[in-house]
């Protein structure tokens, strides 16, 4: 009897042990809304975690300003940081409460809870009070400084104690956003370099991940070294010990979420920065070279509602592109997709980011196109070795299309990534990544130097010629959609109606290409009537007319661009104006 019951706690044990190290191989799946700093919150079921729960995810990140730090009233550190009665203290007060519902809630779910936060953000009055031992001699907060790696310390600490609902932090450096932090001061911790990184990762390794055995996802978006060139990924991560509570977090590209067509091969990169601003163009977008090296397990960032890519208004199939690989990347002789990636044993996981990223529009009242995204990445993340064209079903019927129309709407929706990539890009190269993004397109200012590659070339009619067929592309997207009857009228209403602003917002943008690259030819060659271009410049209106009737017509519509905006530069309309004949 005695060796039976021996036998059972031994067969027990092996099963327990069974499920932790299973427990621990399970991919980590998150999901986090990017709301736009300093505007209103976006609306989204991707907030409620009883929905997040139902989607199979296992953890939930809270934005910037719903993290932590900002329910810390940092009493056990400095009494005078954040008194009873003042302004600040009530701010905190009021976030901490919020903070304990939230994420109290989203752990009934049985949802892991995540903070983002920016790296270094502490207290105004903390950092006026300290300024000499915490700030370098610019006032910026040096990481480098005892006392300030002391404050940091402090912080962590204090915002597990006082939220033990908390599984960990997601560390973001390279940008600070103080937008909705009014009682708070920071900057990039990278003052001196990479070595800054160093400091940092072992202080949350140390405080986090050792002693409170909590996870730390570090994200290495820094624009361009630790995120996106090997040896300084590696410079970095070498110098810090993994720890089963330790993660990096990458985009799956190596610059921002865009895309650009591949050359197959990549520059000598020793400065990320000239990368992005001039070369980026030129040799593409490929998979990011970080992913798949290195000491530690690494997530996969991916964003579900592309900033420069519509932003949900129109369809956008990005999943296919980051599971499988995106057509521009066929000649890339390196990892180029997820399913090439997660036999690696570095895998981890996927964080999505099912809403948000950038700022301004356009906004959206409807999400299914974010959700399409984001459903087919979780459910292969839970399901890796199902074909995408099966994971693509799923949703479809999952939204209550019949099954006779599923490959239509794939068809569709693979139609949707070769018309942003030909309407917005090029497969040719020479072409300017960042020619739009939010509600935004540029003008002639920032397209003159890709333009004169173009011209010199002789290449007008084809870069054009490309521009066409992505209207055609779009045409036959708006025609798809009318063939497909989702359950739901509202659905095959919205459906029907974002399409259409796909085809009628490429429209416009092949058309002004064609204005602006037509006359910018004519300014070169020192001629000054642009009577030629009139009837591309009465499209170019009837265009503009349509989309708004559109939005005035549509109640789920979306917002479309803004037709005078500038991102940064002189917009597009304001180039088209400068070609009208007076």
């Amino acid at each position: 009897m005695v060796q039976a019951r021996r036998h059972i706690f031994v067969v027990l044990g092996l099963i327990l042990f069974a499920s932790c190290v299973y427990a621990q191989q399970r991919p980590v799946l998150m999901n986090m809304v990017h709301h736009n700093p300093g505007e209103p919150m976006t609306v989204s079921k991707y907030l409620d975690p009883s929905f997040l729960k139902k989607e199979g995810y296992g953890a939930k990140v809270f934005f910037l300003f719903d993290a932590a730090q900002f329910g810390v009233n940092w009493q056990l550190f400095d009494k005078t940081i954040f008194p009873n009665g003042d302004a600040g203290r009530k701010w905190v007060d009021q976030k901490a409460a919020l903070f304990d519902k939230e994420y109290t809630e989203t752990k009934k779910q049985g949802l892991k809870v995540y903070c983002m936060i920016d790296m270094i953000v502490l207290p105004k009055a903390l950092v006026n009070k300290y300024r000499d031992i915490i700030c370098d001699g610019k006032g910026r907060i040096d990481i480098s400084r005892p006392f300030t790696q002391k404050c940091v310390r402090s912080m962590l600490n204090q915002l597990f104690d006082r939220f033990p609902q908390l599984d960990g932090l997601v560390i973001r450096t390279g940008e600070t956003y103080l937008r909705d932090a009014p009682f708070y001061v920071g900057n990039n911790p990278l003052l001196h370099g990479l070595n800054d990184h160093v400091i940092l990762l072992n202080i949350l390794r140390n405080e986090v991940c050792v002693k409170r055995h909590k996870d730390i996802f570090y994200r290495t978006w820094d624009f361009g070294r630790l995120h996106s060139l090997p040896q300084d990924y590696l410079q970095v991560t070498n110098q810090v010990a993994p720890h089963p509570n330790l993660y990096f977090s990458i985009k799956h590209i190596m610059v921002d979420f865009w895309r650009g067509a591949t050359t197959g091969k990549m520059p000598d990169l020793h400065d990320f920065k000239s990368y992005w601003i001039n070369e980026a163009d030129e040799y593409g977008v490929p998979f990011n070279p970080c992913l798949g090296i290195g000491r530690h397990k690494q997530v996969v960032e991916v964003q579900c509602q592309r900033e420069y890519e519509g932003k949900g208004a129109h369809p956008n199939y990005i999943a296919a592109g980051v599971i499988n690989g995106f057509d521009e990347l066929e000649s890339y002789q390196k990892i180029v997709c997820l399913n090439q990636f997660r036999n690696n044993w570095r895998y981890a996981g996927v964080w999505t980011w099912a809403r948000g990223g950038g700022w301004g529009g356009p906004f959206i009242g409807n999400e299914f196109w974010c959700e399409l995204n984001a459903d087919v990445m979780a459910r292969w993340v839970k399901q890796p070795a199902l074909k995408e064209t099966e994971l693509f079903r799923q949703f479809a019927l999952s939204k209550g299309l019949p099954l006779k129309e599923v490959p239509l709407f794939h068809q569709l929706c693979l139609l949707s990534a070769r018309g942003v990539m030909e309407g917005q890009y090029s497969r040719m190269g020479n072409d300017y990544i960042l020619w739009t993004r939010d509600d935004a397109i540029a003008g002639l200012q920032v397209l003159k130097s890709f333009f004169d590659k173009i011209i010199n070339g002789h290449k007008i009619e084809d870069y054009i010629n490309e521009k066409q067929d992505a209207v055609e592309t779009w045409r036959q997207i708006d025609s798809l959609a009318g063939e497909l009857h989702f359950k739901n009228d509202s659905l095959n209403h919205f459906v029907r109606v974002s399409c259409k602003y796909g085809f009628i917002k490429y429209a416009i943008m092949a058309t002004a290409y064609e204005i602006m690259l037509r006359g910018y030819e004519l300014q070169k060659s020192d001629r000054k009537d642009f009577s030629s271009l009139s009837g591309l410049i009465n499209k170019y209106d009837r265009l503009w007319w349509q989309w708004g009737r559109l939005k005035k017509e549509n109640d789920d519509c979306p917002t479309i661009y803004a037709r005078s905006s500038d991102y940064g530069y002189s917009g597009m309309d304001k180039t088209i104006a400068s070609f009208r004949v007076k």
